[in-house]
């Protein structure tokens, strides 16, 4: 009898092992449905800041990159994706701020996608996309983003770095807060868009 409630209870145990995998699989697939887009109100300066140094740093170390950001039609900057997001099966949470080419916000946008890996001793990474033209622009604004891009990882050496060519109208740079990481994919339609006058 003992050695039967023994293998019950296991049986058990394992099934609820499975199932709380599946949630949190699950959960992490969803895009964005319960996370804040835009940072409380409290915390807005401090963020722009962080964004404001995060696009300093990428510019100093991608040649070329303040032409292009010049050139394109707007640009999405997340300063600390991952850095304090929580992490479930692999899915990271930021946040980050939609600008013009002058550094003028137009909105907020944020990310959370299974799809970025990062290696052991990353904690948390900076973003950079540059959105080419108005209709990739346009498409970002009505969150009808779709496919995946391949981020180059741009490393702290300062001119190290050439600047990446557009593909399907953006160009995406990554670069690590701490540690060394490999390239990614990101699935475009994890990134979403908030207004600015949006509640």
């Amino acid at each position: 009898m003992l050695k039967k409630r023994r293998t019950s209870s296991g049986r058990w145990r394992h099934q609820r092992l499975a199932c709380f995998s599946l949630f949190l699989f699950t959960f992490a697939c969803l895009p964005l449905t319960g996370c804040s887009t835009a940072p409380k109100a409290a915390d807005q300066a401090s963020f722009m800041e962080r964004a404001d140094g995060s696009k300093t740093w990428f510019e100093e170390n991608v040649v070329g990159l303040d032409e292009q950001i010049a050139n394109a039609k707007a640009y999405v900057i997340f300063p600390d994706v991952a850095q304090w997001g929580i992490i479930f099966s692999g899915g990271r949470f930021g946040r980050g701020a939609l600008m013009d080419p002058n550094g003028d916000q137009i909105g907020w946008a944020a990310v959370n996608t299974i799809s970025i890996g990062l290696q052991a001793g990353v904690q948390g990474f900076r973003m950079l996309f540059v959105i080419q033209d108005q209709a990739t622009l346009d498409e970002f604004m009505e969150n009808k983003w779709t496919g995946n891009v391949d981020a180059v990882v741009v490393a702290g050496d300062a001119g190290g770095t050439a600047v990446q060519s557009f593909e399907q109208g953006i160009a995406l740079y990554t670069g690590a807060s701490q540690g060394l990481m490999a390239g990614i994919s990101l699935g475009l339609e994890y990134i979403r868009f908030k207004d600015l006058d949006e509640p």
